[in-house]
């Protein structure tokens, strides 16, 4: 019989920070999706595209959505401090490479995106997380929904990458928010 122990949200700070650290352990790894993206070989003609220019409008706004996610987090910043500003600062950082992939991916095809914030958190870390992890919950719903538009398969890849870690980032700040872990697992899926 296997037993299995769930942490309290009141978890310790050093079990907070161990936390935080898993869960956003893989953000990095999205600057280098296009990079790996191109590698992929297709087994027959009628495999998708691995770029489409039709693309072009869906991941600029996208890559708006992500610039003003770091306009959003720059000012969460403002107010925290050692722990909580460095865990916070690790998510700014992975909205700055997310913002910077895209442009990269769309080249000479990026627009200035907006860099007005979609909110303007303030206080402490576990009174804005909530409202954070719904941001991050967006964002990865309208990523998710762009993919089904999109006909390029680099850009597809690209957009799962960043997905991938915003679920990340919702779990995590539901945590700190002191959802029950089962509840903040169930945000991120």
């Amino acid at each position: 019989m296997d037993t299995h122990q769930v942490e309290s949200p009141d978890m310790s700070m050093t079990t907070r920070r161990r936390l935080i650290a898993s869960l956003l352990a893989g953000g990095a790894v999205v600057a280098a999706a296009p990079l790996f993206a191109g590698h992929a070989s297709a087994a027959d003609n009628a495999a998708p595209p691995h770029r489409d220019a039709a693309d072009n409008a869906a991941l600029n706004a996208c890559l708006d959505r992500e610039s003003r996610m770091v306009a959003t987090y720059r000012k969460a910043i403002a107010g925290l401090t050692e722990n909580d500003l460095i865990a916070m600062t690790l998510i700014l950082d992975h909205h700055i490479a997310y913002a910077h992939a895209l442009k990269g991916y769309l080249a000479v095809e990026a627009i200035t995106p907006s860099s007005a914030p979609l909110a303007s958190p303030t206080g402490s870390l576990a009174g804005i997380a909530r409202q954070l992890a719904t941001l991050e919950d967006q964002t990865a719903t309208i990523h998710t929904n762009t993919i089904g538009t999109i006909k390029g398969l680099d850009a597809a890849t690209l957009l799962a990458s960043i997905v991938t870690v915003e679920a990340r980032h919702a779990a995590a700040l539901e945590l700190i928010a002191g959802a029950s872990p089962i509840a903040a697992h169930a945000t991120a899926y």
